[in-house]
Parts: structure tokens; C-alpha cells; sequence
């Protein structure tokens, strides 16, 4: 159905609905007149038709849409400058895999003027800007992708009235990921329940925070229930909801992040980037998650080419087919890449391994030291649905007497991870790949068998220690050696949440902590 639309209304334009690249200087005022969001879509119509926006006065005309691949797969629109005066032109679309622009002449035949194109299989300019247009009639037509691209569209006019021409696309450059994590809000580290739903029992909800969970996967309609019981929701919606959802939960708590994604291989990141960048205008407080397989690489890459505000993987090292070997080695390049781009959080998908509870454990305890700051776990395995307790809430299994354990540790350290972040990680032998020792004259030296050593600091120069074992399957003693012999040593108690000291035994200047480790697990210490 065509449409004729005179615009004259100018609209407020927020700089988190505008691309930060396309924002001009403050001199130069854009009075935008039209807006998808709140005038409709521009529905799809052939160069010949009526112009839905004529534009006669001077000054930056904008125009702004939403491109969603597979939804309304094609944007297209007719604008017609009024007048004498040429005119200059910009499209800034993201989402638009290939754009147009034409001319149409009072016969109605077609003239092409600009192409671009985000598909770097095309020689193309990804934006199309020109200058010095002749006033008339022009079509501009745009096609969504590639890959389930999303993303909002600019486009911008200005008619020249004797002034030099003006740069619509001058581009901006676009924040880093450390400057978008400080308006982050994210927990210390949380263990997020995942894997199987509750549906609307509620009891199975309350069953998962005794379970000491503190955050659940869940759907925007199970939101009241997850605020109900004060978790946060790690809240599943889908890539076309981008621009929908997250604008209603900016300042609420409840809400963690956004779940877009499950398995983003590196040759998607740059058209997925797109939703990110729409989540983060829309809310700068909570994340958009696309879950790597560390497998397929590009770990340090992913902060540049996404610029998330979490990078969220899985590796699955206890399976024999997916590497293992290189468990150490994939969470030293997530720490590094965490480290140059402002501490982003890390979020660990853990296996409950049903074989031997003790696997999981080694999994969450090494990845602690490395500071990981998040745990996606769960599943069915946890929790015996059809055998309840007095309250009616499924009873716990033997692994979810495990996960119990490791939330109490998460939810107790959570505090110190809140400010402290990773400065460096040290095995003892044997070494793994992709590990170190702690040199000879470092402050703190471990010995023992499978020992790990993380180092942590908090901006108070307050130090801590994640001490994490190796072995899943043997208790080993970890012997610290610290070169300061007035040292003490306090160890987070995990029911409690509090410190209690530990022995330390002077060796000349020096000084000795002996801290004993269960199978595959850890413990968290403060050194003054």
C-alpha cells in the first residue's frame, strides 16, 4: 500500500538511537523527519512512485529505520528535494548488505547514482555519500543481511543554500570496549541456572536459589517470577527483539543481560557486532551475549570486531574429542583478551559432568583463578523433579549437592571479585600447555603437585590469591612462599563469607602458608 507522508515534525534525536559515527558537530543542527519506530515502516514501493518525504528548506533532513534480515528483508523509500539548490546525501546502513541510490526523472526513468555494499566480496563503499546533487526525485532501496543482520539505518539530506558542503558521514570513532564497561552493571561473579526450564513452578525456582544460584535463564514472561525470588535473569530473547526489548529494562535490576546466541563461529562476529551495538544504545547497562566455541579462535579478536561487554564460552575440556589438552591454554588468551579491553567479564558455560561430580569442580575452580566472573551450569542433573521435598520443591541430587558446594564458594567470593580483577596466573609442574611457573624472585611462590596460583588485585592494592587443584581426582597440598616474612594470610570461609587466619610459619626472611586442596578444588585467600 503506497503511502504519501509530508514531514514536517522535528523529534528529539537521542545519541544512543543514532549511530555515534554519524553524529555531527554541535553547530550543525539535524531535525529528523521520519522515524520508523515511531511513524511506521516505510513500506517498499518502485522508483516511480509518489515521494514519500519532499523536502524544500534547508538544513539536515534524517530519516532513520530498522533493517532486520528475514523480518522486512527490504527498506525502500522516494524522496523528492524541492527547489533550485543542490543537495548532499548520506546512507549510513549497517544492516544493508547491498544499497542504492537513484535517480527518477518527470518521465519516471531510473538513473543509478551510488552503490555500496557491506559484503566485502563487493568493491563497493560500505556507505553511500554524495555531494552536490541536483534537486529532484530519488528511490533508495536497501537489502538486509547478511546473516541475520539487525540494525538501525540513517539517512540524511541537506539541501546547500550558498554553504560549503558538509560532511553527513564524517565519521566518529566508535567506543572501545573498556570505555562501554563502565557504565556496566555486572556482579562480582554469579552462577547462572541454565539448561532446563521451570516452566511456572515456581517451586522448582525456589529449589534453584536454595541451590545457591543467584541468576536463571529465563524468557521476558518469566521475568516477575525470577524478581520474585531476587535472582537476576540472564533473560533469552531473540536477535529481531534487539531494538525492542532492552530499551524497557535499562535501569532494572532483575535483569543481567541479553541472550542472543548460542555458538557465534568467528565469520559471523562482524554482522552480529550490529546487535550489540543496537543492545548497548538501547541499554548501556546490560550486555548482549553470543557464546563462542573457544575452539574456533579469534578469542583476542572478538573485543575489537563485537566490542561486547561480555565474552561468554564453552570448551567442554573433559570431553576426550574437544582438545583438552588445551583447557589452560584457552582461558590464559580469554584472561589476556579480558585484560586489554577493561576487564570484560568472562562467562564459563561448565558441564555437570554426569560421570564424577569432581570434574565440574575443577572446571569452576581453574577458571576462577584465571577470573572468570560468571558460570552458566545447570541442567536437568541437578535437581529430581518428581521427588520433592515438604515445601514441594524437587530435591537436589548428588550433583546438586556438588554445584551447592561451588555456588557457596561463587556467592562468597563474589565481594573481592566485585573490584579485584587478575594480574597474572602461575602453575606448578607438571605444566601444562600454555602455562608458566612464577619466577624465582616473585612476592608469592606455590609448590606442590597441580597447583594453580591466581593473582589478584583490587584498586585499594588489596591482594588476594585463587589457589585452584589441578587434579580432579587427588587432594593436594599447595606451600606458599612468600618473600615479605610479616605477611597473614586470611582464607575466605565459603559457607560463612568470612576470613579466618591462617598459620603462617617464618623461613628466615620469608614466610610459609600451607593450604591443603580437595579434589579439583580451591580456595581463596586474602595476604596482607
Amino acid at each position: 500500500m503506497r503511502c504519501r507522508l509530508l514531514l514536517v515534525l522535528a523529534l528529539f534525536v537521542s545519541p544512543h538511537l543514532i549511530p555515534a559515527r554519524s553524529l555531527l558537530a554541535a553547530e550543525v543542527s539535524e531535525t529528523v523527519v521520519y522515524d520508523e519506530a515511531k511513524n511506521g515502516d516505510l513500506p517498499a514501493v518502485a522508483p516511480n512512485a509518489e515521494p514519500a518525504i519532499r523536502i524544500s528548506e534547508p538544513g539536515i533532513k534524517v530519516i532513520r529505520g530498522t533493517g532486520i534480515d528475514a523480518v522486512d528483508d527490504t527498506d525502500q523509500f522516494v524522496f523528492e528535494v524541492a527547489g533550485d539548490k543542490p543537495f548532499d546525501f548520506c546512507l549510513l546502513a549497517d544492516p544493508a548488505e547491498f544499497k542504492k541510490l537513484r535517480a527518477v526523472d518527470k518521465e519516471g526513468k531510473e538513473k543509478e547514482i551510488a552503490f555500496g555494499s557491506t559484503n566485502p566480496g563487493f568493491r563497493a563503499p560500505r556507505d553511500i555519500s554524495k555531494t552536490e546533487l541536483p534537486p529532484g526525485k530519488y528511490h533508495v532501496e536497501m537489502h538486509m543481511g547478511p546473516q541475520g543482520a539487525v540494525g538501525n539505518w540513517l539517512c540524511k539530506i541537506a539541501i546547500r543554500d550558498g554553504a560549503a558542503p558538509v560532511d553527513l558521514c564524517k565519521p566518529q570513532p566508535e567506543p572501545t570496549v573498556a570505555e562501554k564497561m563502565k557504565e556496566v552493571h555486572w556482579p562480582g561473579v554469579i552462577s547462572i541456572f541454565h539448561g532446563a526450564s521451570w516452566g511456572d513452578d515456581e517451586k522448582y525456582l525456589e529449589a534453584i536459589k536454595e541451590c545457591g544460584f543467584r541468576a536463571a535463564g529465563c524468557s521476558e514472561m518469566q521475568l516477575p517470577q525470577v524478581k520474585k525470588y531476587g535472582l537476576k535473569a540472564f533473560l533469552f530473547i531473540w536477535p529481531h527483539e534487539v531494538t525492542i526489548i532492552p530499551p524497557k529494562y535499562v535501569g532494572d535490576d532483575t535483569v543481567m543481560c541479553y541472550y542472543l546466541s548460542d555458538r557465534i563461529s568467528p565469520s559471523k562476529w562482524a554482522s552480529w557486532a550490529s546487535m550489540e551495538k543496537l543492545a548497548w544504545r538501547a541499554d548501556p547497562h546490560h550486555p548482549a551475549v553470543f557464546t563462542m566455541y573457544a575452539l574456533m579462535g579469534g578469542i583476542a579478536q572478538f573485543p575489537e570486531v563485537v566490542r561486547g561487554r561480555v565474552m561468554e564460552f564453552y570448551h567442554y575440556h573433559w570431553d576426550g574429542g574437544r582438545a583438552p589438552h588445551m583447557h589452560f591454554a584457552v582461558l590464559e588468551q580469554y584472561r589476556q583478551a579480558s585484560a586489554a579491553n577493561g576487564h570484560v567479564p568472562i562467562c564459563l558455560i561448565a558441564e555437570t559432568r554426569a560421570e564424577d561430580v569432581r570434574k565440574t569442580r575443577q572446571t569452576i575452580y581453574t577458571a576462577l583463578a584465571y577470573g572468570v566472573r560468571a558460570f552458566r551450569t545447570g541442567g536437568g542433573g541437578l535437581f529430581d523433579v518428581k521427588n520433592r521435598d515438604e515445601q514441594g520443591r524437587p530435591k537436589r541430587t548428588n550433583h546438586g549437592e556438588e554445584a551447592l558446594k561451588f555456588n557457596q564458594a561463587i556467592n562468597a567470593y563474589s565481594p573481592v571479585f566485585e573490584k579485584a580483577r587478575n594480574v597474572d596466573v602461575f602453575h606448578t609442574p607438571p605444566l601444562p600447555g600454555g602455562t608458566k611457573e612464577a619466577p624465582g624472585d616473585h612476592w608469592v611462590r606455590a609448590t606442590g603437585e597441580h597447583i594453580v596460583l591466581g593473582e589478584f588485585a583490587d584498586p585499594e592494592k588489596n591482594r588476594y590469591l585463587m589457589l585452584a587443584n589441578r587434579d580432579a581426582f587427588n587432594a593436594h597440598e599447595a606451600t606458599l612462599i612468600f618473600k615479605d616474612g610479616n605477611v597473614k594470610v586470611d582464607r575466605m570461609d565459603k559457607p560463612s563469607g568470612e576470613w579466618k587466619p591462617l598459620t603462617v610459619e617464618p623461613q628466615n626472611v620469608a614466610a610459609i602458608v600451607k593450604v591443603p586442596l580437595e579434589e579439583g578444588g580451591g580456595e581463596l585467600l586474602r595476604v596482607r
